[in-house]
């Protein structure tokens, strides 16, 4: 991780213009004062399980992406490296991705205030019908 981050601020240091870090771990990349906003793209879990799957991840690794996501680890990670005006929060569940860019956008242009409104997929049952449902396994 050291390395990596040392060479994305290498490249932050010598471009001009605006660059979209995209990944998992980008909010832990660089230093709070390089970046100007965070995207954090959340999706339903009972809708995301259908995506992790088509891409033949592991029973495992889908599980471990959905409990990240139904927990919202990563927007809790964010919330502890940015200020809150920095970070935006976009549910994806019923979106095209020309939306999310669109909102993408807007934030980027100042024409939409950047915002987190905790999405809690815990309160929905969709959300309970998917946990009851797995598969449990012993190791």
């Amino acid at each position: 991780m050291d390395a990596l981050s040392q060479a994305i601020t290498k490249v932050v240091d010598q471009t001009e213009g605006t660059l979209i870090l995209d990944g998992h771990y980008s909010h832990e990349l660089l230093d709070e004062e390089m970046v100007d906003h965070v995207f954090l793209l959340r999706k339903a879990p009972w809708r995301l399980i259908e995506v992790l799957q088509n891409r033949l991840y592991s029973y495992e690794k889908v599980w471990e992406n959905l409990e990240a996501e139904m927990l919202g680890v990563i927007t809790e990670e964010a919330t502890e490296e940015y200020p809150p005006e920095k970070l935006h929060e976009i549910d994806t569940t019923d979106k095209e991705p020309e939306e999310t860019v669109e909102e993408i956008l807007k934030v980027i242009q100042g024409e939409k205030t950047a915002m987190v409104e905790p999405i809690d997929w815990i309160a929905y049952p969709e959300t309970l019908r998917l946990l009851v449902n797995r598969t449990c396994t012993l190791s």
